[in-house]
This record gives C-alpha cells, sequence and structure tokens, in this order.
C-alpha cells in the first residue's frame, strides 16, 4: 500500500507540474496577445485618425478633426483621444474644454512615439503627425513632427477577462489532475500491485532457503517479463549454490582472487605513475595560464587605452574652444599613463599664452599663476627637441621623478607641448608612442581651433560690412542694429543662453533688416504715411533677409531668427502670423 502511494503521488505531482506549467505558458501567451491586439488596435485607430486629418486639412474641413475625434472617442474602452504638440500641449481632443492645457498623461515627446506605454489599468500610445510638404504653408519646414495623437485605452474589461479565464484553467486543471490520478491509481493496482506483491512473497521464499521456489507470472508485459527473469535468476542460484559445495571450486575461487589481487597492485602502479605526468601536466598549465592571464590583462589595458583615444578623438573633432581641447587633451594623457602630475602649454605670437595643470584625483586647473619655478623649464626642454622625449628630474628638492614630454609643432614652428610626471615607477615604450600619438591629436585640434577663429574673424568683417549696407539705405535706423544687439545679448546672458547661440543672437541682431535692401528705396525712406500695397511690400523685408542669406551656408542657424523677427507672440505680428513658442526663441 505504501509502495502504491508513493507512485500514485509522485505522479499526481508530475501531472499537476506539468498542467501548472502549461497553464502559465497559455496565460501569458494570451495576456500577450490580448495587449498587443489592444495596441494594434489603437494603432490603426491612431493611423485612421491621421488619415482622417490629412483629407480634412487637404479640402480645408478642419472642423471635421473635432468632429472625428468626438466620433471615434464615444467608444467606451477610450478613456481619452488628443492632438498634442511636440511639448505635450493640447491642441485638439474629443472633450473641447481641454484644448490649450498640458495633457496630463504626457510622458515624453519622441521618445514613446509609436510604442504603447502600459500605466495603472491603461494603454498610453502615441502616433507622430509628420511635417510634409504639403503641410509647410502652415508650419515651418524646419519643423519635423507637427503633433502626435494620444489615445489612452482602458484595459479593465481586458484584465477581467484575462482572469476569468486563468480561473477556468486552474479549475479544468485540477480536476483533470484529479482524474488521472483515480485512473492510475486503479491501473497501478491492477497491472503492477498485485504482481508485485506475488514476486516478492517469491522472493522471500529463495531469501529464507527455498531454492525451489518459483513465481507464477499471471500478467504480460515487465512484470511477466520480470517473473520469468527471476525464474531463470533461481535456477541459476541453485546450481552455483550446488557448485559451491565443492571444496575444488572453493580453491580455485581463492587462486582467482589472489591473481586479481596480484593485477590490482600492477594497475596501481601504472596509476600512481600517470597520476605524476598528470602532475606534471597540470604545473605546465598552470604556469601557461598565468603567463596567458597576464597577456590578457596587459591587452585588456591596451584595449581600453585605444577606447580612450577614439573617444578623445571624436570628442576633439566636434571641439572649437581652445582651452576646452587643452583641459580634454590634459586629461585623458594624465589618466591613461596613469601620471601623478600633467602639464601642458600653447603659445602663439600675438595670443594668450595658455598653461593647465593635472593633479591626479583633483582635476585641471589653470597654470598660469601657480606653476612652481622648478617646472618652468619644462618649457625650453619641449622646445629643444621635436619628438617625445623621457627623462628624471628632481621637483622641490624631493625624490628623483620620471618626466615625459611630447612637444608642439604647428606649421614646423614650436607652439609648446604637454609634459607628465610620475613619482613611482618609469613610463614605458608604449606609454612614450601613446603619447606621440595624443600630441599629433591635440596638434590637429589646436589648428582647427585656431583656424575656426580666424574664419569667425572673416565673418565678423563680412557681418560689419553687410550692417553698412543696411545703415545706407535706411536713414532712420541709421544705429539701430548696433542696439537691437546690445539690448538682446544683455537679455540673452541674463536668460543663460550658450556661448554659441549668444554668437548666433548677435549675428542676426545686426542683420535682422537686412531685407529691406531688396525693397524700394522710396518706400523705405518715404516721409508720409504708407499705403496698404506699400505696407505690404515692407512687410516683405524679412522674407527677402532669409532669401539674401540663404546662399550663405553659415548663416543657416540665424535665418530663422530674422525671418520671424516681427512675429508677435499674440500671433498678430507678420509675415506668417505665428505665436507662441512657434517662435524661436532667439526671435522673442
Amino acid at each position: 500500500m505504501e509502495f502504491k502511494s508513493r507512485i500514485i503521488g509522485i505522479i499526481s505531482l508530475a501531472v499537476l507540474v506539468i498542467t501548472g506549467i502549461s497553464t502559465v505558458l497559455v496565460l501569458n501567451f494570451q495576456s500577450k496577445l490580448v495587449l498587443r491586439n489592444n495596441s494594434m488596435e489603437l494603432g490603426l485607430m491612431s493611423r485612421i485618425i491621421i488619415r482622417s486629418i490629412d483629407q480634412d486639412m487637404i479640402r480645408g474641413e478642419t472642423g471635421n478633426v473635432q468632429n472625428t475625434l468626438q466620433s471615434i472617442g464615444n467608444y467606451p474602452e477610450i478613456m481619452g483621444l488628443r492632438i498634442v504638440s511636440p511639448g505635450g500641449y493640447i491642441l485638439n481632443s474629443k472633450n473641447s474644454s481641454e484644448i490649450g492645457y498640458k495633457s496630463q498623461d504626457f510622458v515624453s515627446s519622441y521618445e514613446t512615439a509609436g510604442r504603447p506605454a502600459i500605466v495603472d489599468n491603461s494603454m498610453l500610445l502615441y502616433t507622430p503627425i509628420y511635417n510634409e510638404p504639403r503641410c509647410f504653408g502652415c508650419h515651418s519646414s524646419r519643423v519635423k513632427i507637427n503633433g502626435l495623437v494620444e489615445i489612452k485605452s482602458d484595459l479593465a474589461r481586458t484584465k477581467e477577462n484575462i482572469l476569468a479565464m486563468r480561473r477556468a484553467l486552474v479549475f479544468a486543471n485540477i480536476l483533470t489532475a484529479v482524474f488521472i490520478s483515480l485512473l492510475l491509481g486503479l491501473l497501478l493496482s491492477n497491472r503492477i500491485v498485485k504482481p508485485a506483491k506475488a514476486l516478492l512473497k517469491t522472493l522471500k521464499r529463495v531469501e529464507d532457503g527455498d531454492m525451489d521456489a518459483r513465481a507464477e507470472p499471471d500478467s504480460g508485459g515487465e512484470l511477466g517479463i520480470l517473473a520469468e527473469s527471476f525464474n531463470r535468476m533461481a535456477d541459476r542460484i541453485k546450481e552455483l549454490h550446488e557448485k559451491n559445495l565443492n571444496k575444488e571450486m572453493k580453491i580455485n575461487k581463492a587462486r582467482m582472487e589472489l591473481e586479481h589481487q596480484r593485477t590490482l597492485e600492477e594497475l596501481n602502479s601504472r596509476l600512481e605513475f600517470k597520476v605524476k605526468e598528470v602532475e606534471t601536466a597540470n604545473h605546465a598549465i598552470l604556469s601557461l595560464s598565468r603567463e596567458l592571464k597576464s597577456k590578457n590583462v596587459e591587452l585588456g589595458k591596451m584595449i581600453g587605452r585605444l577606447k580612450r583615444i577614439g573617444e578623445l578623438g571624436r570628442a576633439l573633432s566636434h571641439s572649437i574652444e581652445l582651452q576646452e581641447i587643452l583641459r580634454l587633451v590634459i586629461r585623458t594623457a594624465s589618466e591613461l599613463l596613469n601620471a601623478d602630475n600633467g602639464f601642458i602649454f600653447l603659445e602663439k605670437t600675438g595670443s594668450q599664452k595658455l598653461r593647465f595643470q593635472y593633479r591626479k584625483a583633483t582635476g585641471v586647473e589653470n597654470a598660469d599663476s601657480s606653476m612652481d619655478l622648478d617646472r618652468r623649464h619644462y618649457k625650453e626642454m619641449l622646445a629643444e627637441g621635436a619628438n617625445v622625449f623621457s627623462k628624471k628630474a628632481t621637483v622641490s628638492g624631493s625624490a628623483e621623478i620620471s618626466v615625459i614630454g611630447a612637444p608642439f609643432r604647428i606649421k614646423e614652428r614650436p607652439a609648446g607641448g604637454m609634459v607628465l610626471e610620475k613619482t613611482e615607477g618609469t613610463f614605458s615604450e608604449d606609454e612614450l608612442q601613446l603619447l606621440a600619438s595624443l600630441s599629433d591629436q591635440a596638434v590637429i585640434a589646436i589648428e582647427n581651433a585656431w583656424l575656426y577663429e580666424l574664419e569667425r574673424a572673416n565673418y565678423f568683417g563680412t557681418i560689419q560690412a553687410l550692417v553698412n549696407v543696411i545703415e545706407a539705405t535706411d536713414k532712420y535706423t541709421r544705429g539701430h542694429s548696433e542696439r537691437v544687439k546690445t539690448i538682446a545679448l544683455m537679455i540673452g546672458r541674463r536668460l543663460g543662453i550658450p556661448k554659441k547661440e549668444q554668437e548666433l543672437l548677435e549675428y542676426a541682431a545686426i542683420l535682422h533688416d537686412i531685407g529691406k535692401v531688396g525693397v524700394d528705396a522710396m518706400i523705405v525712406n518715404k516721409n508720409g504715411r504708407l499705403t496698404r500695397a506699400e505696407l505690404s511690400l515692407l512687410k516683405a523685408h524679412p522674407v527677402i533677409g532669409n532669401e539674401i542669406l540663404g546662399p550663405i551656408g553659415t548663416m543657416d542657424g540665424i535665418r530663422t531668427t530674422i525671418l520671424q523677427h516681427h512675429e508677435k507672440y499674440n500671433g498678430t505680428g507678420y509675415p506668417y502670423g505665428i505665436s507662441g513658442n512657434d517662435i524661436t526663441l532667439k526671435a522673442r
């Protein structure tokens, strides 16, 4: 009975585990399928709304957009249906009272667009409305996305259906497991337990010394075969029992055991020899593994250095500020070569001399005034040679330290360089080559920064020439552009806009009325009141200015500011009548 209970229990447990796992898999699959169907339905609904809006805009029936949203938003599963700006403000909604406010469900601008998000018991989907050429009449061509369709769907009913399905499956699986357990109990009782008990009873008789006891195979299958095998085994046991009574068999058996023992001893001897060979091989493998580990560590350091060099190259290629370049170069070089101190010098005729110092665990600081006397001779060391060098030096009476340096030569002329110090250990040949590579990258970046400064000076001269053209054609606004530049820069600095944006703001302020050169001078300088036609021509000067600056590639950053400088926050400005945050910050 105990044997039967164990088997039934094990099988029942296995059935419960298998059915439980299958239930979990089925439920997970069904849940994902239901959520995916909801996501597809929301995506399809968004595309239908976008196509409807597109058709309404082409036909000029903008009022149908609100009707479309209200019609689709009447479905009970739709909790919210809106069209929002990239900043999250509601442009249209099935609930017209929300228009103009910021959406409370808005997550981010473009990061979640096209991908559904599950929030509590609802699904939220944003679908972008892209700006196309036919929309340029109402929207700026520089804008990529005019708005986003926001749909919020209720998942409460879906989760209730999934929960009901889960309960039904669990109940069905429990009934299935109980039924299978009962059925297996009946089968085990008739096909396994009874024949097994008869076989055990016969085995007990043999154990008690009844060599003539035999099992009666009264069932087919494995138990019948087992009973026949047991009978043959009993016959064999009886035969061996009789042979063991023979004394000669005992002697032969003892002799065989002795021979077997000798064989084991010989095998043990061979095994010991093999063990020694394996130990020797293991020592050799251990030595090789240590060497390989050392090589791997060295390779890892090289890969890390190459990665940092690549990152430095990318950073330098995007940087044009000279001081930022020097700080980045000395920090990267000092950290890669594990230097305790680093110094970088840059000197150019007619320009400011720059010096920066890197201190380990402190960072980079300006060294124009803090450079001690013992290190001022580094500049002469850099000027003496054209290649990297490695030396020993003594600083402030301390112990001897290792010093390596790399001079900067720009257009075959010395322009400073960088020097690194290490108080413990020395710099390797690989580190010298690494410093040379970093020096080459620094020279290229410095040259580019100097070229940018020269180009910016020439560019500013061109700007001044264009301003003179404006001043010459409009006697009423002489000095106006300079005043606009001064006031705009004061406001921009107070708002904390970046330095690069301040530069673009300065150029835009100076050139904001350049379009007046395309307006008849009689209209610009007219003493009396302008007619409606003359006023329309004068109001076109922002568009003319945008077209004048169009062929100049470097003007792209200020053309929009010039085009919008007469727009008003309430939408009553010109030339396009845009309003609010649609006007760029520099134009406002």
